[in-house]
C-alpha cells in the first residue's frame, strides 16, 4: 500500500550538449522533468528564454502537405533523413519549387477557365449580332451597352422617346437580351432610364473578338484547352504528392518531435555556458537511465534522494498489484497521495468489490457484469472493465448466498438441501432485521479500520495531533469504540457496562483529549501551552467556543457516518424488491409476453440500480471512509517521452 520509491537526478553539461541530454532522457521514457530554475533559491540558473526554430518549419510542412493533399500524420521520424533545421529547410525548398510552380499555373488556368465560361455566357445570348464586337466597342460618337432586362419592360421602351435604339437578341421566359445604342453625349441620361427598366448590363472582356457567333466558338474552344492543361497540372500535382508523400510524412512526424524536444528546454537552467535539469525517476528505472546516457561522457548524472531539493516534490506512483489496480481510477478522483504517503488503491479495491457484491447480489445479473466487462475494458476503458469483472465477480457470490438468479430466488434452493445447509439462502425479506444489523456493523468495523489507518500514518508522517488526540486518532477510536460498545452490550446482550469507570476512563476523558486536541498536541510537542498552534490572540472563551462546536460536529459526524451504512442494507432489500415487481409483471402477462418481461425487466434493474449502487458506494469510499485517513495533493508522475514531446507546445 506504498508509493513507487523515487529518485531526484540532476543533470549538469556544457549548454552545447543540452540537445544531447534532452535527447537521452527521451529515450530513457522515465524522467520527469522539473524546471531547473528556481526564483526563490538564489542558485543563480535561469531559464532559457529563446525562440524555437522548428514551431514555423513544421507549420510550413503541414501546410505544404495539406496543398498536396497527402498525409502528415502517422509517419516513421526515424526514416526521416534530415536532422538539422538547415536540412529540413532544403527539404521543403526543394518539393516547394516545385509545388509552387505547378499550383500558380493551376490557379492561372483556373482563373482563365472562370473567365472565358462567364464570357461565353454571356456571347451566348449575342449570337444574332454578326457585327464584330472589337469595332462596336471602338466606336466614336455611339455608345454600346450590352445586357438583358425584363421582358415585360422591353415592351415599355417604346414609350420613351429619347435617341437611343434597342436591338434583341434572344429571349427566355423572364429576360430579353440585347444592346441598346445611344451617342456618347447622351449616354448618362439614357443609362438612368434602362435602369429604372432594371436592365442589367453584361460587361464583355476585351480578349472577346469578332462577331458574337465567332466569339462563342473560340470561348469554347479555349475553354476546353484549358480544362486539358487543368487536367494535366493536376495530374503531375498528384504525381509530385505521390513521389514525396512518404517523405514529407516522416518529416512531419520527426518536426513534432524536434519541436517538443526543443520545448522541453524551457525547463533547464542556465548559468553561463553550463546548463542543469532536474527530475525524477523511480528508483527501479535507475540503470534504464544510465544507459540511455551510455556515451555522454560530458554531462554528468547525480542521484540524490527524492526530498533533497526543497524546490522539488516528488512525484507519486501509486504501486499496485493486477487485482487492486483498475481501483486506482477511484482514488485519482479523489486525489492522489504525496510521495511516500499511504496508497489506500487495495483497500478501496476490496470495501467497494464486497460492498458493490452485498448490495447488488445476483448470481445472474453478476455473470452479465463481469461478462459485460471484457468489451468495456477493450473500447472504453481497461480500467473500468476491470472494476466491472470484480464487482460482477462479488455481485455472483453474494447472489449464490442469496439464492437469487436474475430475480429468481428458489432457483438454488435443491442445491442447498443437498448439501444440507439449512441457513442459506438468505432471503432479504425474511431476514431484514439481520441485513439491517450486519450493515452496520460492517459500517462499524469500516469506520474502526479507517481509524486504525488514519493512526499509523498519522504517526508515520510524526502529526500528534492526528494520531493522538484528532477525532480519528487514539482518543477518537477508544471514544468511538467505548460508545458503539456500550450501545450494543446494552440494547443487544442485555449487559450493564456503563458503570462510573468505565464512562469516565473510555468516554469523558478520550472526548476531553479531542476537545483539547491542539494545546494537547503543542504540549506534546513543544514543551508549552498554547491554545492554537496558529492564531496568538485565541483566549480561553474564544477556544471552549469553537472546539464545542467542533466536538457536536465530531459527534454528529460519528452517528451519521454509521447510520449511512444502513444504505448497504436497504439496497439488498431494494434489488429484491425491484425484482419482486419484475416477477409479479411477468406472471400476469402470457406465455409469450414472459420472457420479454423477464429480460427487459432484468436488463432495466441491472442498468438502473447498478448505476446507483456504484455512486453510492464510491459516496460510502469518499466521505465516510477517505475523510477519516487520506491526504491528498500528491503531483502526478509525467515522464518525458517522445510522445509527449511531440504534444508539447
Amino acid at each position: 500500500m506504498a508509493t513507487e520509491k523515487m529518485e531526484l537526478v540532476n543533470i549538469n553539461g556544457k549548454l552545447d550538449r543540452l540537445d544531447e541530454a534532452i535527447e537521452a532522457l527521451l529515450k530513457s521514457g522515465s524522467f520527469h522533468m522539473e524546471e531547473g530554475f528556481s526564483h526563490s533559491s538564489g542558485s543563480g540558473y535561469k531559464p532559457l528564454n529563446e525562440k524555437n526554430p522548428y514551431a514555423l518549419l513544421l507549420k510550413k510542412y503541414l501546410t505544404l502537405c495539406t496543398g498536396l493533399d497527402c498525409e502528415s500524420e502517422g509517419g516513421d521520424k526515424d526514416k526521416c533523413k534530415a536532422s538539422t533545421y538547415e536540412e529540413f529547410d532544403e527539404l521543403y525548398q526543394n518539393i516547394y519549387s516545385h509545388y509552387s510552380e505547378l499550383e500558380s499555373k493551376k490557379a492561372s488556368l483556373d482563373k482563365d477557365i472562370a473567365l472565358r465560361n462567364e464570357a461565353s455566357l454571356q456571347t451566348a445570348h449575342l449570337k444574332g449580332m454578326n457585327e464584330d464586337l472589337t469595332r462596336l466597342f471602338n466606336l466614336e460618337y455611339i455608345s454600346i451597352r450590352f445586357g438583358k432586362l425584363p421582358s415585360d419592360n422591353a415592351k415599355k421602351l417604346e414609350y420613351f422617346d429619347r435617341n437611343f435604339f434597342f436591338f434583341p437578341f434572344d429571349e427566355d421566359m423572364t429576360y430579353t437580351y440585347g444592346m441598346y445604342v445611344c451617342p456618347k453625349g447622351e449616354k448618362e441620361e439614357i443609362d438612368e432610364i434602362f435602369k429604372t427598366l432594371y436592365f442589367e448590363r453584361t460587361r464583355i472582356p476585351d480578349f472577346v473578338s469578332g462577331s458574337a457567333s465567332a466569339a462563342y466558338s473560340t470561348l469554347q474552344s479555349e475553354i476546353e484547352q484549358g480544362k486539358k492543361d487543368l487536367k494535366l497540372t493536376e495530374e503531375q500535382i498528384s504525381e509530385l504528392s505521390e513521389k514525396y508523400k512518404d517523405e514529407l510524412k516522416n518529416a512531419c512526424e520527426k518536426l513534432r518531435y524536434l519541436k517538443g524536444a526543443f520545448t522541453l528546454r524551457r525547463k533547464a537552467g542556465v548559468l553561463k555556458d553550463k546548463f542543469l535539469i532536474k527530475g525524477f525517476i523511480p528508483s527501479k528505472d535507475r540503470a534504464e537511465l544510465e544507459s540511455a546516457f551510455k556515451g555522454h561522457d560530458e554531462l554528468e548524472l547525480t542521484f540524490l534522494p527524492p526530498d533533497s531539493d526543497p524546490g522539488c516534490k516528488p512525484p507519486t506512483i501509486l504501486k499496485n498489484g493486477i487485482l487492486t489496480r483498475p481501483f486506482k481510477m477511484l482514488v485519482g478522483m479523489y486525489g492522489l497521495p504525496t510521495y511516500g504517503g499511504f496508497d489506500p488503491t487495495a483497500f478501496v479495491a476490496l470495501t467497494y468489490s464486497l460492498l458493490f457484491g452485498i448490495m447488488f447480489g445476483d448470481l445472474g445479473q453478476g455473470f452479465l457484469i463481469a461478462l459485460l466487462s471484457i468489451p468495456v475494458a477493450r473500447k472504453l476503458s481497461r480500467d473500468m472493465g476491470g472494476m466491472m469483472l470484480r464487482c460482477g465477480i462479488c455481485s455472483m457470490i453474494f447472489g449464490t448466498l442469496y439464492g437469487s438468479v436474475f430475480g429468481i430466488e428458489d432457483l438454488l434452493d435443491p442445491v442447498y438441501e443437498n448439501i444440507g445447509i439449512d441457513f442459506l439462502p438468505l432471503r432479504a425479506f425474511e431476514s431484514t432485521n439481520f441485513i439491517l444489523f450486519t450493515a452496520v456493523g460492517i459500517g462499524i468495523f469500516l469506520i474502526v479500520v479507517s481509524m486504525l489507518i488514519n493512526i499509523f500514518t498519522s504517526f508515520k508522517r510524526r502529526d500528534i495531533e492526528s494520531a493522538v488526540f484528532g477525532c480519528n486518532g487514539i482518543c477518537g477510536l477508544v471514544f468511538y469504540g467505548s460508545i458503539v460498545f456500550a450501545v450494543v452490550a446494552t440494547m443487544m446482550l442485555d449487559m450493564k457496562v456503563m458503570s462510573a469507570p468505565f464512562v469516565i476512563f473510555l468516554i469523558v476523558i478520550p472526548a476531553l483529549c479531542i476537545f483539547c486536541r491542539v494545546p494537547f498536541a503543542i504540549l506534546v510537542k513543544y514543551k508549552k501551552w498554547k491554545f492554537s498552534d496558529t492564531d496568538e490572540k485565541m483566549t480561553l472563551g474564544g477556544f471552549i467556543v469553537e472546539n464545542f462546536f467542533e466536538m457536536f460536529e465530531f459527534v454528529l459526524s460519528y452517528i451519521s457516518n454509521t447510520m449511512s451504512f444502513l444504505r448497504v442494507g436497504g439496497f439488498v432489500m431494494s434489488h429484491a424488491g425491484m425484482m419482486l415487481v419484475v416477477m409479479t409483471l411477468m406472471e400476469g402477462m402470457s406465455k409469450v409476453g414472459q420472457p420479454i418481461v423477464f429480460v427487459i425487466g432484468n436488463l432495466f434493474v441491472m442498468a438502473m440500480e447498478g448505476m446507483i449502487v456504484a455512486i453510492q458506494i464510491i459516496r460510502l469510499e469518499f466521505y465516510e471512509i477517505f475523510s477519516r485517513f487520506y491526504l491528498s495533493g500528491g503531483k502526478e508522475y509525467v515522464p518525458v517521452t517522445a510522445e509527449l514531446a511531440k504534444e508539447e507546445n
